[in-house]
This record gives C-alpha cells, structure tokens and sequence, in this order.
C-alpha cells in the first residue's frame, strides 16, 4: 500500500512537471502554422504586386487574346459569358416594320413552285447566349497557348404571314443550342516597354488562332409556313451553331498604361480557309476593330470605355436544305457595318481572380439587305490568375 502511495506520488509530480513543457510545444506548433501562413500571404502579395508591374489595366469584358502572364507555366482560366438580342428589322440603315418587308424584300426562290414574289416570314426578334471556358498559358516571356469552346444557346421568333397578302398568321419559336466552332492558338509578343521603375508600359501582342468546324450547320426546327401548317425545316443560317469552315482569327492588339490610366486597341480578321463547307456555303470575311480607355479607381476596381466596329461580307453559296420565302434563307441577308459603344467596370475580389462586366449598345448599323436590328448585349467575364 505505501508503495502504491509512492508510485502515484511519482507520477504526479512527473506530469506536473511535463504539462509547460507540453502546451509550451503547442503553442510553438502554433506559432510556426501562424508565421508559415503570414509568410504565405506575403508572398503572394509580393507576386501580386510584380503582376501588376507587368500587366494592363484590367481590360473590358468583351475582349479576349489582348493580354498573357509574364511567367513561364503561369496561366489564365475562366469564363467569358455574353448575352446579345436583337429586336426588330433593318433595310440597310433604315428600320422597317414586319408588314413593310413582307410587302417589299424579295424572295430569292421567286419563281420556283409555291414560292411568292416577296418574304413570307421575318424575326420578330432574337437572342443568342454564348459562354466560352477559355484558358491562357504561358509557354514564355513572347509565347502563349490559348484556347476556347463556345457553348451556344440561340432563339428566334418568328412571324409568318400568308401566301397572297400581308395579314400575319402568327409566331413561332425556333432554338438551336449545342457546341460552337472550338478556337485554339498562340499569342506571340514581339514588343514591350518599360519606365524607370520597371513598369510595362507599352505592349504589343499578335493573335494567330485556329476555329474548328465542331459547330453544327445541320440544325433544324418546326415553323408555321405561309398555308398555315406546321412544317420541319433547316433553320436559317445564323441559327446555326457553326460556321462549317477552318477559319483564321489573326490580329493585332496595343495596350498602354499611365498611373491609373489604361488604353489599348485591337484588330481581329476572322477569315474562312476554305471556299464552302460541306453543306455548300461560307461567311464572309470578318473585320473588327476595337479601341477602349479604362481608369483604376482603386487597385479592386477599374472603369472602361469601348467603342468597336466590324464589317463583315455577304454568305458566299447557299445551303439547298434552307429554302423558302423566309428572310434568314437569303444569303445576301447577312453581314455589313456596324459600330457600337461598350461601358464595363472590372471588380478584382481577390488577388488574381477578376470578375468583369460590359454593357453595349450600337451607334450605327449599315446592314446588307434585310436583317434583325441589334439592340444591345451584355457580357461577363470570370478570369482567374495562376502564378
């Protein structure tokens, strides 16, 4: 029994006397996990801070191929989603009503069986949502890898009207939505300067990409024909998810900055590399060009102010499956100029990760024939840094 005592006694004074050295050993453990995290952050503060020495003032949402990251192995993914609607036609430059173009745009396949002389059917108004993954990868200090799948989701109303007159019949809904023309390619910077300081001022980057014909052309729908039935049939040309072509985008794209100031252009050519796909057609060579201002409110928060326009060219060929007295069947319906004005404002909510927004209304359109009437688009972007 008096041995027991001794032993108990033993063991006390032992773990009274281990118990500082223990939570002593805890809160070091602490301490380092505390100081390796702080050390971490300051880190990453630190890249942040040689970024941003070397990177434009955020630029607006609707742009892509204008920037890369310094690093090699450092890359950029994300998201880029735009919303475009059109409400309305146009004859050219001019607005027109539904009864007006019934009345006076002709009908190419005029003179072939059941078809009248003028158009029988037109967009009452449309909307196209495009959301683009995208990836942006450093190879080196003048190369970079870039890449983007479109994924499309399209909708037309549209209003027919009868065979001898202009009394409209009503309104039908076609969508079409699925996988675009995937895009693949290089950045390649050939000129960059630098202040005193070690700040990038100037930068100049050329965009040479690859569109893959992975977009359907075949897309079809049911609509109400001229005799008031329902009929299924290829939807128009603009409905559809692809272009059907090998295509080059090659472009040119300037950036500068000053203070809190930042400026840039940039000229993008989508031209088709082969003279028809496989259902006979092509588009017509693409040009637009963009030039925007923006200013940093603060190191979260920056402004712009865009103004682009493109000129594209008539579809060259025609698809014999789309057919009939109904606007988006005629070839000569599509492309022509158009300039609009773009408000964004770019939110960096945490260090390299970037979520952006553009607002767009046209100034002017001149449009070949007739055609839906642009009224506006909206586009984000979700950019994320890693570096």
């Amino acid at each position: 029994m008096k041995f027991n005592s001794i032993l108990l006694a033993a063991a006390s004074i032992t773990l009274f006397l281990a118990m500082p050295t223990t939570a002593l050993a805890a809160e070091d453990a602490g301490a380092d996990e505390a100081f390796k995290k702080r050390q971490a952050l300051s880190n990453k503060i630190k890249s942040m801070k040689e970024l941003r020495r070397e990177m434009p003032i955020p630029p607006p949402a609707g742009l892509f191929g204008i920037y890369s990251l310094p690093k090699p192995g450092d890359f950029i993914a994300g998201i880029n989603y735009q919303n475009h609607k059109f409400e309305g036609l146009l004859d050219g430059d001019n607005h027109v009503s539904s009864a007006e173009a019934v009345a006076t745009a002709p009908n190419i396949f005029f003179g072939n069986p059941m078809q009248p002389a003028t158009l029988r059917q037109v967009p009452k108004r449309a909307e196209a949502d495009v959301a683009f993954p995208f990836i942006n990868y450093t190879v080196d200090e003048r190369f970079s890898l870039v890449a983007l799948a479109p994924l499309l989701d399209k909708k037309t109303v549209l209003e027919t009207f009868n065979a001898p007159g202009t009394a409209s019949l009503g309104t039908t809904t076609v969508t079409a939505k699925g996988l675009g023309d995937v895009k693949f390619g290089f950045l390649y910077t050939p000129f960059k300067s630098y202040n005193d300081k070690g700040v990038r001022k100037h930068n100049l980057l050329f965009d040479v990409v690859l569109s893959a014909p992975t977009g359907s052309i075949k897309e079809d729908d049911t609509v109400l024909n001229p005799m008031g039935a329902q009929q299924k049939t290829r939807l128009p040309y603009g409905m559809q998810l692809g272009s059907g072509t090998w295509d080059a985008l090659l472009g040119v794209a300037y950036w500068g900055k000053q203070d809190k100031w930042g400026w840039g252009a940039q000229y993008l050519g989508t031209i088709p590399l082969e003279n028809e796909n496989d259902e006979g057609w092509r588009y017509g060579d693409k040009h637009e060009l963009t030039s925007w201002v923006s200013y940093e409110w603060k190191p979260t928060l920056a402004t712009s102010l865009r103004l682009r326009h493109e000129s594209q060219g008539r579809i060259k060929g025609i698809d014999p499956k789309i057919y009939g007295p109904g606007l988006g069947a005629n070839p000569g319906n599509y492309g022509g100029e158009r300039t609009e004005l773009a408000l964004g404002a770019n939110w960096m909510y945490s260090p390299g990760h970037n979520l952006s927004v553009e607002y767009a209304k046209p100034v002017s359109q001149d449009r070949h024939g007739v055609q839906a009437d642009y009224d506006q688009s909206l586009m984000f972007s979700w950019r994320n840094a890693f570096f």
